[in-house]
């Protein structure tokens, strides 16, 4: 084989190893359709718990949910509205944990 073949052939084998490496892809980033459902189902759930408190409102309040993780995001009437949204979405079968960021509404 001439040093010409031998080059090209490194060349396409270092090539070759290089798109490999980018094609790489994290399994742990990719979900399932029965964890994207189980988000869904308790996403569904932690919305009925709270908007069931009162002192929350379905246009001021936003409810995520990624891997179990609930997060709450919004304005609620008052401080004992906000407490009451927490537990509720804690209670929800499925939650392992509640992020918030609520605020009060001002009253004037």
């Amino acid at each position: 084989m001439s040093q010409q073949r031998i080059a090209q052939a490194l060349a396409i084998t270092v090539m070759t190893l290089a798109l490999g490496a980018c094609a790489h892809h994290d399994t742990d980033s990719q979900r399932s359709a029965a964890e994207y459902s189980d988000d869904t189902s308790i996403n569904t759930n932690v919305q009925a718990a709270v908007l069931g408190v009162p002192g929350v409102h379905a246009n001021d309040i936003q409810v995520s949910t990624y891997e179990g993780v609930v997060k709450l995001r919004g304005m609620v009437d008052n401080q004992k509205a906000a407490q009451n949204a927490i537990q509720a979405a804690r209670q929800v079968e499925g939650v392992k944990t509640v992020d918030y960021d609520m605020s009060v509404k001002s009253s004037y």
